[in-house]
């Protein structure tokens, strides 16, 4: 457990897991019902499931980030994880104010564009630094602003399912801690 977020890598995991069902659920209503009408306002029961399973994905997920950035010592990577999980966070929040309304705010649209280049920028910084430390397999460093493609503008073609079984898999990989079992052992030096 970190004592910068309180939460353990077990719950961590089981929250991305649940995270990937609620994106996932979203894949399958927007493949049965695509809101594509007018994207601003929340049209009938399909659009009211389209945006809560969204708003739950982005809030379950949102301390994976963080968890992933945690694999690996670096500063940059902590502020990527906490840049991306801060934007799925707030723009969630965003996203309930437009589920109780109906509709979106016009704030809406500037809080959506600075919390998705948070959410893309730190993802991809944090898919790099992942990578080059080799913290995590390649699946899991690259899926992560794959994620969001599949999330964001593959919505309407039921892209939440393929952020949904992303998610499932660092859900599983959290909570079983295969990702930290990856973290090369520290040596201590031998004291004479």
């Amino acid at each position: 457990m970190s004592p910068r977020t309180f939460i353990s890598t077990t719950l961590t995991g089981r929250l991305a897991m649940a995270g990937g069902f609620a994106f996932a659920a979203d894949g399958v209503v927007q493949l049965i019902q695509p809101q594509t009408q007018n994207e601003s306002k929340v049209v009938g029961l399909a659009g009211h499931l389209n945006l809560a399973f969204f708003i739950a994905g982005m809030i379950l997920t949102a301390p994976a980030f963080i968890a992933l950035a945690r694999t690996v010592a670096s500063g940059v990577a902590a502020k990527a994880g906490w840049a991306a999980a801060a934007g799925t966070t707030v723009l969630a929040l965003t996203g309930v104010s437009s589920l109780i309304h109906g509709s979106d705010y016009p704030i809406f649209v500037p809080v959506a564009i600075v919390t998705n280049v948070a959410w893309l920028g730190g993802s991809i910084v944090l898919a790099v630094v992942l990578r080059r430390r080799r913290a995590v397999p390649a699946l899991v460093a690259f899926g992560l602003p794959v994620s969001w493609i599949a999330t964001i503008p593959l919505a309407h073609l039921g892209g939440g399912l393929i952020a949904g079984a992303y998610w499932l898999m660092v859900g599983y990989l959290l909570a079983t801690d295969a990702l930290e079992s990856r973290r090369p052992e520290v040596v201590a030096p031998a004291h004479a």
